[in-house]
């Protein structure tokens, strides 16, 4: 078993098309990831600055406003605000909130309605006389966005209960710094779904290439063929995608950390928007959004190793998974259907959006037991990749007994 193991392992790797595509696959992260530093941007007086440095000065700036959250700096933060803005034509003043941008980005969000967008003019209009109530606006948020009406069906109230219970438990006031490198390293892990695409390919003829070189009967015909090699065959195929989601999630975390610090690791998610109802770190929060991207990616790995099984080309594979993982990027929600809207947050593209899964109040209710959206990825993308397992191999030996 360990020599045929380490022979399907092999094949994977040392198969020059496979190279060159794993290496273009590093060469893009290492490329999105500076690319994305070099595209920060601050303005520290008169002078423009970016890359690192503008992301190291945000950072300072941010992390000398404060230290949490509370009613009294967030009162007197803003009253500051509009105090200088009393005297402008203008709705706000950009100049004025470009450096503590994030901030000024957490407190505009909090006080627009779940389904608006950023208004910087709603600044001068929160009512800074006694304490501007942020927390309390925090669960007036999330209460009206579970007691909204929508066409597709509603909340029901075992699940508003769920969820604002959720809310409550959240730690308050919120700590505060910056978060700037996380946020790169958050979006440098989301960008790793491109390599879904190097994977597959890779994939893609561990079995249907044996239909292609015609040793297909000769594999099923052998001591082993029905059994260890299969398994051997499967278990090469986990383990290269393994390596090189970690070594490319190793790459791009690594350039990320080397040039910009840990420092904000132990901010609250909320920082992100504050209606998540997840307690939890940035940190926490990356680590889970990277597990999450293994799991999509054991699912490509189980999804092309099924395929390959059943289909003699390997293009079908690769035209499958590009179908499956990108071409799901054209489907749309429905305003009629909840059920649809519901199997739709689960296809790929959606789960490796995090901040979107941690902000989005869907849950999955059986009865009297609800699973939060977070918890129902693992639990759907993990059945899907045993039923796929159980079923390559039905799929391999039964595709040659009929040919």
């Amino acid at each position: 078993m360990r020599q045929l193991y380490y022979f399907e392992l092999k094949k994977i790797i040392c198969k020059r098309v496979n190279q060159i595509a794993m290496l273009l696959g590093l060469i893009l992260v290492i490329i999105c990831n500076i690319v994305q530093i070099q595209g920060e941007s601050f303005r520290d007086g008169d002078k423009e600055i970016s890359g690192v440095s503008a992301i190291l000065k945000q950072e300072e700036v941010e992390n000398s406003l404060t230290s949490e959250l509370n009613e009294e700096f967030l009162t007197d933060f803003l009253q500051e605000y509009q105090r200088q803005m009393s005297d402008s034509p203008y709705g706000y003043d950009w100049e004025l909130i470009e450096p503590q941008r994030n901030l000024f980005s957490c407190i505009s969000r909090n006080y627009v309605e779940w389904n608006e967008q950023i208004d910087w003019e709603n600044l001068n209009k929160i009512n800074t006389e006694g304490e501007i109530g942020f927390y309390d606006r925090r669960i007036q948020k999330i209460e009206t966005l579970l007691n909204a009406e929508y066409t597709y069906g509603n909340f029901s109230e075992a699940e508003k209960e769920y969820w604002l219970a959720k809310a409550n438990t959240i730690v308050t006031p919120f700590l505060w710094g910056g978060t700037n490198a996380w946020d790169i390293i958050w979006t440098g892990i989301e960008l790793l779904f491109y390599l879904f695409f190097v994977i597959s390919l890779c994939i893609a003829p561990i079995f249907a290439g044996e239909y292609q070189n015609r040793t297909d009967a000769l594999l099923l015909t052998s001591k082993y063929g029905k059994s260890k090699v299969i398994s051997a065959k499967i278990l090469a195929a986990f383990t290269f995608a393994f390596i090189y989601i970690a070594v490319c999630s190793l790459v791009s975390i690594g350039i990320s950390c080397s040039l910009l610090g840990i420092d904000g690791w132990n901010m609250p998610v909320q920082l992100w928007d504050t209606i998540i109802p997840y307690q939890m770190t940035v940190f926490k929060a990356c680590m889970i959004n990277l597990s999450v991207m293994f799991l999509i990616s054991f699912f490509v790995t189980a999804f092309s190793l099924l395929i390959s099984a059943l289909s003699k080309s390997p293009m079908i594979v690769l035209a499958l998974n590009i179908l499956l993982v990108f071409g799901t990027i054209f489907l749309t929600s429905s305003k009629s259907s909840g059920l649809w809207n519901k199997i739709l947050y689960l296809l790929p593209l959606n789960c490796i959006d995090l901040k979107h899964v941690l902000r989005t109040y869907n849950s999955y209710q059986f009865g009297g037991l609800i699973i939060s959206y977070l918890e129902m990825i693992f639990i759907v993308y993990i059945a899907l990749i045993i039923i796929c397992l159980l079923c390559t191999g039905k799929g391999f030996k039964g595709h040659q007994v009929k040919s």
